[in-house]
């Protein structure tokens, strides 16, 4: 019994050891370790990419912000030219109403000519405007925004003189040739922001003389034309 117990001792001493894989678990530790490294690089590459995208929505806003400043700075460049401008205006307007009062209405208006050619375009217009709007000098508008016309046909004023002209002649009741000035806007300047309005006056002009159906043609036009503007809304008023 000794002896077998012995064997049976010296049988177990004998037997291998368990093999352990050791190339799978260097695999596998392996596999993990890349694919850790793989979204590690994922991360990376799009975080520089948002990165980038940062940067260049930065570098557009700063090239937009530096041609905003440039704009501002030439619009008040601009506005300082313009008040400048108009204090000169005044002063001219100023020395216009200082003028004499021995000085008969023709006379005066003759100088007012004078002065409304020796100016430039812009400044002409203006005092042109101004007679008639601000000051209110309906009989001495009507010859400067003649004189406008006649100097600066081509201005991108004109269209506008002729449609203050038909205006004035419209108040005094000269129907005919203010119908004239408000068919050469509407005829002759079809990008006119007058022209709505020059349509609207030949309208009501024609039905001040009795022509309702050419009235209605007007006033029609307007409304077809410029839907939706004060124009097109005081046309069908009319038509109402």
């Amino acid at each position: 019994m000794i002896a077998a117990l012995l064997g049976l001792g010296a049988q177990s001493l004998a037997a291998p050891a368990p093999v352990v894989e050791v190339s799978s678990v260097t695999r596998s530790a392996a596999s993990d370790i890349n694919s850790r490294v793989e979204r590690l690089e994922s991360l990376l590459r799009a975080n520089s990419q948002s990165q980038l995208r940062l940067e260049q929505v930065v570098d557009q806003m700063q090239r937009e912000i530096g041609e905003l400043r440039g704009y501002s700075e030439a619009q008040g460049f601009q506005i300082e030219q313009m008040l400048e401008r108009q204090r000169q205006l005044y002063q001219e307007l100023a020395k216009l109403q200082s003028a004499p009062a021995k000085s008969s209405s023709t006379e005066q208006q003759r100088s007012d000519r004078r002065s409304v050619e020796s100016l430039s375009e812009a400044d002409s217009y203006t005092v042109a405007l101004n007679l008639a709007t601000k000051e209110r000098r309906f009989d001495d508008a009507i010859p400067a925004f003649r004189d406008f016309i006649a100097q600066y046909p081509s201005s991108s004023y004109t269209s506008n003189a002729y449609y203050w002209l038909g205006q004035l002649l419209y108040n005094k009741g000269e129907l005919p040739e203010a119908a004239q000035m408000f068919a050469k806007v509407a005829g002759d300047y079809p990008e006119s922001g007058k022209r709505a309005d020059s349509i609207l006056k030949q309208g009501l002009i024609a039905d001040r003389q009795g022509d309702k159906a050419k009235a209605k043609q007007f006033f029609k036009s307007v409304i077809a034309q410029y839907s939706g503007s004060s124009a097109a809304q005081m046309a069908a008023k009319h038509l109402n």
